[in-house]
């Protein structure tokens, strides 16, 4: 039976949930070191694509339970803001548990609805997460509004959009949540007037770095 919007979007949201806790270990421990550096070398080389900065006030969007912060922090020091938003409930709460910095502020909202000023963030990453947006129109719409003049727009993924949407489509829970092809990803970029510098699209990675 086809699934109907709503009903697309609380399986997605009750998958994410159901895997809060356990989503670190799943995705990013590596089982020979115990440790949660599986994807150390894919990280190195999307932080050096990324141009944060002490004092920048970043956008985590997606965030899931956050395997990015500690990472961003790195780079913004205490000095910056880090916004850490997802739809997820069950990962946010997730996510706060573990970071409890001073300068990360918590959000439990859909992309599309995120509740930031207009021209407040230099730097809105989307990790892991942008084919679960659920109107990715929307979402696109609202993150480049938040961004500053010459703000920074990233999309990444550690897998290619093939490998993504092959992976998507074996999980009952996310079957309908797609990377959209290069020439769909250019037009949604471009209809929110954001230049690309970086449109990398190979097996293990994925990476758009736009600019505002």
């Amino acid at each position: 039976m086809k699934m109907t919007p709503d009903e697309i979007y609380r399986t997605r949201k009750n998958f994410f949930n159901d895997h809060a806790e356990s989503w670190r270990d799943m995705w990013y421990k590596d089982p020979a070191t115990g440790r949660h550096d599986k994807h150390e070398k894919d990280f190195d080389r999307l932080f050096s694509l990324l141009p944060l900065k002490p004092g920048d006030r970043v956008l985590d969007a997606g965030c899931g339970s956050g395997v990015l912060v500690p990472s961003i922090l790195e780079r913004i020091t205490s000095t910056g803001i880090l916004y850490e938003l997802d739809f997820a409930d069950k990962m946010i709460e997730t996510n706060r548990s573990l970071h409890r910095e001073d300068n990360i502020r918590f959000i439990l909202a859909d992309a599309e609805n995120a509740a930031l000023d207009d021209a407040s963030c230099d730097v809105v990453i989307c990790f892991s997460c942008f084919p679960h947006f659920h109107d990715k129109g929307k979402a696109m719409k609202t993150l480049s509004r938040l961004l500053k003049p010459r703000g920074v727009f990233a999309v990444s993924h550690f897998d290619s959009s093939e490998g993504i949407n092959k992976h998507h489509g074996s999980c009952h829970a996310v079957m309908h949540d797609h990377l959209p092809d290069e020439a769909a990803m250019r037009a949604l970029l471009q209809t929110e007037a954001l230049g690309i510098d970086v449109f990398i699209d190979e097996p293990g990675f994925y990476c758009i770095i736009a600019r505002k």
